[in-house]
């Protein structure tokens, strides 16, 4: 079984994830904050978080931080979704350690091809 842990303060962002990576062996968790998605990671180990880039609490650079610190969560796979398009952006995403950079809008097979690349990984 596979854990995802998808993190935006957009539920609507949040359900669409969901419904469109729903599986028989996924479980999906959700956090519409950086706090919830911290208390998560601190009860659970997953394989991929889904984490938007801007949101209240601790962003998405500092989830990503967070897991890749960690010697227990590093091994997790993780995604950026972002609607601020700046190479910048994807230039510290990618130095942090993020495995994927993506922007807003995203369309919804490209991210599940690569949900199921990275999970198969």
């Amino acid at each position: 079984m596979k854990k995802i842990l998808v993190i935006d303060d957009d539920p609507t962002i949040v359900n669409l994830l969901c419904e469109v990576l729903a599986s028989e062996d996924r479980v999906i968790r959700r956090a519409g904050d950086g706090t919830t998605a911290m208390n998560w990671l601190e009860k659970e180990t997953f394989h991929l978080i889904i984490s938007d880039l801007m949101m209240p609490g601790p962003h998405g650079y500092q989830i990503v931080e967070t897991i890749k610190s960690n010697p227990d969560l590093r091994s997790a796979k993780t995604i950026l979704l972002t609607a601020k398009a700046y190479k910048r952006d994807e230039e510290k995403a990618k130095q942090i350690g993020t495995d994927i950079f993506m922007t807003k809008p995203f369309k919804i097979e490209e991210l599940r091809a690569t949900v199921d690349k990275l999970l198969s990984e």
